[in-house]
């Protein structure tokens, strides 16, 4: 028989949890999530999720920050790389825009400049599949995504900056650099909740 009436109390459940800052800039690492989908121009392997409604598929990452104020917090976002609306280059919309954040994520964590179209760096472009991104170290800038349908907000993914960036924080580099405004706010550091699994769809996905 297991006994679970004494199991140490959680102190964590004292605590508010609070978002990281908004524009808060910081060296994090990428885990996959794995899905039930595959998409074969992206690789190998089940790395998606698909809408029941829509074309839309997506992929899921875990960030977790290096270093820092916000040392070991993560959070969560998404990769569109299909969906119902069309865009100007006559592919999806969300297919655009996934592609042009895989390449800032490899040209973040592969120190590559975006005009730099040397050999060298054309290279480093290529990845084999999407699970390449797996333990990839990139230079992210974290926003807040306003929750919805009850769901409380929760940090994503602004961009993965490049070096080409003012902002570009080098791998190994410490302090975490933040906006004016959100260096001001000191925050309890704390697990942020990661997105539900019935996260609603961005427009620019669907009809």
């Amino acid at each position: 028989m297991l006994n679970l009436n004494n199991v140490p109390a959680d102190d964590s459940q004292n605590r508010e949890f609070t978002l990281i800052p908004n524009g808060t800039v910081c060296r994090a690492v990428i885990v996959v999530k794995q899905g039930d989908t595959e998409v074969p121009e992206f690789g190998s392997g089940p790395w998606f999720k698909k809408s029941m409604s829509s074309a839309a598929k997506w992929m899921e990452l875990e960030f977790t920050i290096i270093g820092g104020e916000h040392d070991r917090r993560k959070f969560w976002d998404r990769i569109f790389v299909d969906g119902d609306k069309m865009g100007q280059s006559g592919i999806p919309q969300a297919k655009e825009i996934g592609l042009r954040t895989l390449k800032s994520i490899v040209e973040s964590a592969r120190n590559i400049d975006p005009a730099d179209m040397s050999p060298e760096a054309q290279q480093n472009r290529n990845i084999s599949g999407v699970f390449d991104l797996n333990t990839m170290e990139i230079c992210a800038k974290i926003g807040i995504k306003k929750g919805t349908n009850g769901y409380s907000d929760s940090n994503r993914l602004i961009a993965a900056l490049t070096p080409n960036s003012r902002e570009f924080i080098p791998s190994g580099q410490a302090p975490i650099m933040q906006t004016p405004a959100a260096a001001q706010s000191m925050q309890q550091v704390a697990p942020t909740t990661p997105p539900q699994a019935s996260g609603g769809v961005p427009s620019w996905a669907n009809r």
